[in-house]
């Protein structure tokens, strides 16, 4: 167990092929991901990251981090939770004994948390039944629940069925109304473009989203650096796409996403606020649809959340899981206690 990526030793080629044959496979799991999450937040957490190999070399990665909950309690979590939309640990080979050899580590150290909260796995994951059999048979407590949906637009197959979403009219419309009362035009920059219009997408998201009772994230400088270490890790991959579209040559709306393993991600969009009545969110969605389609992804995702849009423009909506390890009865029952207070809180917020 080592407090950095690269005292991991598997190096960022490698890390990365680990991580495209690996059950959840995402932007998410990449080094250059996990390396930039580590290098702008490592001061707020411990970074644990579980290694484990055999005579092939290393067969499983579990990128955890180690810090407080709000009654003081030592949570163990994916490295990243609460920005990476998908977690998950990376294996390949023998997946079972991977598993087992991960939670072994964790368990040999439990003395050193309470609790290990792995958020945001995917439902069609093996990683959730092999921790459950590895923890009944070791003699662990677990809670599971479903988390997030994940709604996605699947392409490949279904061509015809995203062309009609495409073609919708609530999306056809408002694209229209721009093109009839200005120069409406979109782009796509890629690799080392992006950082040079990074600035214009903060000042928008802060604009769009002042005065709500959900202030702009990037009002945090370390959010914003984080977003820009991203650029500057996956330039050379092309991975990150920053979309622009433009109205009468100011920007429009943008989106931060990403273009990786077939599927393009909904990740980070924005708007000027000052065209809200017209919908300029949709306009953008529409042509990043568009782009997904000429580009033949399989798929575009919408990623976490059950925004109605999302549920109007997919095909296909997928969970996430909350999967829970507590060391003994006491933290179980805490565990479980506020387990239930949050779904409280929940529903009572729902109405």
């Amino acid at each position: 167990m080592v407090s950095s990526i690269e005292a991991v030793g598997i190096g960022e080629e490698a890390w990365n092929a680990l991580a495209a044959g690996s059950p959840t496979n995402s932007i998410f799991q990449t080094y250059q991901w996990v390396s930039s999450w580590e290098k702008t937040f490592k001061s707020e957490c411990e970074p644990w990251y579980v290694a484990v190999g055999d005579s092939s070399g290393f067969v499983g990665v579990a990128p955890l981090m180690l810090s407080r909950g709000v009654l003081g309690e030592r949570i163990l979590r994916f490295l990243g939770d609460g920005k990476a939309d998908y977690c998950d640990f990376l294996l390949a080979g023998d997946q079972r004994k991977a598993v087992e050899a991960i939670c072994r580590t964790l368990f040999s150290a439990q003395d050193r948390w309470d609790v290990v909260t792995l958020n945001s796995i995917p439902a069609e994951s093996p990683t959730i039944g092999l921790l459950q059999d590895v923890c009944r048979r070791f003699g662990y407590h677990v809670m599971q629940r479903d988390l997030y949906p994940s709604p996605a637009l699947i392409i490949k197959e279904h061509e015809a069925e995203a062309g009609n979403i495409l073609n919708k009219a609530a999306l056809r419309r408002r694209q229209n109304y721009f093109q009839r009362t200005g120069a409406l035009t979109f782009k796509t920059l890629t690799g080392k473009d992006v950082l040079q219009c990074l600035d214009g997408f903060f000042e928008q998201h802060i604009g769009r989203w002042t005065g709500s009772a959900t202030p702009s994230l990037f009002l945090d400088e370390r959010n914003q650096a984080f977003y820009r270490e991203l650029a500057t890790t996956m330039a050379e991959k092309e991975w990150l796409a920053l979309s622009i579209v433009e109205f009468n040559g100011q920007p429009l709306a943008m989106h931060y996403g990403f273009d990786y393993g077939g599927r393009f991600l909904w990740y980070k969009p924005a708007f000027d606020k000052a065209h809200a009545k017209h919908s300029p969110g949709l306009v953008l969605l529409r042509y990043l649809i568009g782009r997904a389609i000429a580009n033949q992804r399989h798929e575009f995702d919408f990623t976490i959340g059950d925004e109605p849009f999302k549920a109007r423009f997919s095909n296909k909506v997928r969970t996430t899981v909350q999967f829970q390890i507590c060391r003994d009865p006491l933290n179980f029952a805490l565990a479980w206690s506020r387990w239930q207070l949050g779904a409280l809180r929940r529903k009572l917020v729902g109405g």
